[in-house]
């Protein structure tokens, strides 16, 4: 009888013992599962993040593409543009060109008789001058003409008679010498007293008034460098231009 309670209290005791074990075992196993669960939701939160931010990223990248593309078919359109633009040009100075070298010959062509009478037509630097046979220059503070100058005008003078249609631009120059202060007279008053003086001859010499223009440069536009007499000489001169509207006379 003893034994067999000895033997009941010893199973009882062995299933306490199991008890126990089983239960700690299933704790562990637990914590274990909960730490794992806890793990592969901060590793799938942390998945999601990268992802949302490999679409923002993807999203932006989409953006400055089309962005990009925007500027550089702006660029292209410009270019184009800008393109079409430089054609315009080119073909207007091509026209201008043209234009310019229809006008030389329609110059060159009415004053054509100058080269019979001792005068003749000079390009230089893009403008058309008439030369006469002795340059009109001056003496220092003067607007008196030589002999040989008025032989020259009155040569130009038979040729405008020839040719009442062409319109002269008598153009008066000085070297840059001022005259005293309180004088009452400067550069101004004498290049245009210096392109008077030749249109008077030429008036005086039967040309018809409405052929001629008067204007004066002062000194404002040298030929010769004021620094030295030379120049100053060339400065002191009087020249005769085509005048602008292709030296024709206007029909009204």
């Amino acid at each position: 009888m003893r034994l067999i309670v000895r033997l009941l209290i010893f199973c009882l005791a062995i299933g306490s013992l199991q008890s126990c074990v089983s239960k700690k075992k299933y704790d562990e196993l637990e914590a274990s599962k909960m730490a794992t669960d806890k793990a592969l939701a901060e590793t799938q939160a942390s998945l999601k993040s990268l992802q949302d931010e490999k679409n923002k990223l993807a999203a932006d990248f989409e953006a400055e593409k089309t962005r990009l593309n925007g500027e550089i078919s702006s660029v292209r359109s410009e270019l184009n543009a800008q393109k079409g633009q430089i054609a315009q040009v080119q073909e207007k100075l091509t026209m201008t060109e043209a234009e310019l070298k229809k006008l030389k010959d329609e110059i060159n062509g009415i004053f054509a008789t100058y080269k019979d009478s001792g005068l003749s037509l000079e390009e230089r630097n893009g403008r058309l001058y008439v030369l006469t046979s002795e340059a009109v220059n001056y003496k220092s503070g003067s607007a008196k003409l030589s002999k040989s100058q008025r032989i020259a005008i009155d040569a130009l003078a038979e040729t405008l008679k020839k040719n009442p249609n062409v319109k002269i631009l008598v153009e008066g120059h000085t070297d840059d010498r001022q005259f005293p202060a309180g004088s009452g007279y400067n550069n101004w008053d004498l290049s245009i007293s210096r392109a008077k003086e030749v249109v008077n001859r030429l008036i005086k010499r039967g040309v018809d008034e409405a052929q001629l223009s008067v204007v004066g440069r002062g000194e404002f536009v040298p030929e010769g460098d004021n620094k030295t007499t030379e120049g100053r000489k060339k400065n002191r001169r009087t020249v005769v231009l085509p005048n602008p509207d292709l030296g024709i006379l206007n029909d009204n």
